[in-house]
């Protein structure tokens, strides 16, 4: 599991490194919470306009993952 967040989190970070990219920024990470939950978050920052390609973007690197 860790090896495949940061995976995830170095083509988030790819992604929001280029030009044209959907979100400005975009983290994965994961923790449990009080012995009882696991809990993986992934976060991406967007321009009010692009958020439908944000979560789009974010949503093909999970899958592919």
């Amino acid at each position: 599991e860790n090896l495949g967040l940061r995976v995830l989190n170095r083509r988030v970070s790819t992604i929001a490194s280029k030009a044209d990219a959907p979100f400005i920024s975009a983290y994965v990470d994961s923790q449990d919470l009080l012995d009882s939950a696991h809990v993986v978050l992934v976060a991406a920052n967007s321009e009010p306009d692009k958020w439908q390609a944000a979560l789009t973007a974010i949503d093909q690197e999970q899958r592919r993952i």
